[in-house]
């Protein structure tokens, strides 16, 4: 069974990683600015804050150097480098490859495997929706979050929120898409 943290890292990760691999896709991020983020559910209260070369939560340190992203999420090792035209490497001795591509209006569409599992997850202003492993997603943005709900295995499902602070920007950054991945994944 995955840990919640192990998923939060390998999200981290692959966010700083994606910084790495899409330099010249959206704004550049200010190297002073950090983003917040905050998964709830009647379950689980994640937090993550994300900045240009690191993500740090709840037994969670990640760090960029160059173009690899190295650290520990509770205890595993991560290590995820670029590699043709997106991230891989491993998660807690799991495989991971994102292939992040920009679509039309800010979207972001994310493709590949994380932690051995599939991942097809659009990120945009508007909207938060897709899989990661065994759960959907289907969220709108409304009052300051991301909000709806998640299908999981056996069809449970469950009202989720997801919170970007200082807010949700016009054109979300490849680091803070990844990190949006490894909260989602928990």
């Amino acid at each position: 069974m995955r840990s919640s943290i192990a998923w939060l890292l390998g999200g981290a990760l692959g966010v700083s990683l994606l910084g790495l691999v899409l330099p010249a896709v959206g704004a550049q991020e200010d190297e002073a600015e950090v983003q917040s983020l905050r998964l709830q559910t009647a379950k689980q209260d994640l937090k993550a804050q994300v900045t240009s070369d690191s993500v740090t939560g709840t037994n969670l340190q990640l760090k960029r150097e160059g173009d690899t992203v190295r650290g520990k999420v509770d205890g595993d090792s991560v290590y995820l480098s670029r590699k043709r035209g997106g991230l891989e490497g491993l998660l807690g001795g799991q495989s991971v490859r994102i292939v992040p591509k920009r679509e039309q209006d800010g979207l972001v569409r994310l493709e590949g495997t994380f932690g051995g599992e599939p991942l097809e997850l659009d990120i945009g202003p508007e909207e938060l929706s897709g899989t990661i492993g065994t759960c959907t997603y289907d969220l709108e943005y409304q009052d300051e979050a991301y909000q709806g709900v998640r299908i999981c295995e056996g069809d449970t499902r469950e009202h989720v929120w997801v919170f970007v602070t200082p807010g949700v920007p016009e054109d979300v950054s490849p680091l803070l898409a990844t990190t949006l991945v490894v909260l989602l994944g928990t």
